[in-house]
């Protein structure tokens, strides 16, 4: 039986709240992925050799750390499973939700797999914010390296895109619809 702090809340003023641990996890997957979006950016525009080798050591790791968030929302989500709805939907509407966010965690994990995977094709180690230096997954390979960054490109162009229309169908649901959906993932409580 789930404890009390990771069981949906039921609050008269909101409606039903999803458990605590997945919206932890929900906005600090969403923060990381801000971040680590906004560190790739800036690195472009930077011409300073340290300075663009630190930020994609940066980038990497923060990679890397949404793909284990994504994992821990998948054990949250299983454990919880099934979640309750959080507003009334059609069943097209429902399935439609779940495979956008099934794709969004597959994206979640496999954007850092192929980073990674990059990275050693490019004959650069992987650390982990420096605190340990992770495998080699792929033999350096400057051709698997060009076919790599590729899909590494096209994949956070892809997450992007279904990230801006996740956020916007909960407001969607929010304005228009004037559901719980939104509400239900808020970190903090309203009123």
């Amino acid at each position: 039986m789930p404890s009390t702090s990771q069981s949906p809340v039921i609050d008269s003023s909101n409606g039903l709240r999803r458990p605590r641990s997945l919206v932890f996890l929900h906005w600090a997957t969403a923060l990381l992925i801000a971040l680590v979006i906004g560190i790739a950016f800036v690195r472009d525009g930077i011409e300073e050799k340290a300075l663009r080798a630190t930020l994609m050591n940066i980038h990497r790791s923060i990679g890397l750390t949404v793909a284990l968030l994504a994992m821990a929302r998948i054990v949250v989500r299983l454990a919880h499973r099934p979640l309750p709805p959080t507003a009334d939907m059609s069943p097209l509407a429902r399935l439609v939700a779940e495979l956008a966010h099934l794709a969004l965690y597959m994206l979640l994990m496999a954007l850092p797999l192929i980073g990674w995977a990059l990275s050693c094709a490019h004959g650069k180690p992987v650390s982990y914010f420096g605190l340990v230096t992770l495998p080699t997954i792929v033999e350096e390979d400057e051709d698997l390296a060009d076919d790599l960054a590729e899909y590494h490109e096209n994949a956070a162009w892809l997450l992007m895109a279904l990230v801006g229309v996740h956020a916007a169908a909960a407001l969607y649901h929010h304005f228009v619809r004037r559901d719980n959906v939104l509400r239900a993932m808020l970190p903090v409580r309203q009123s």
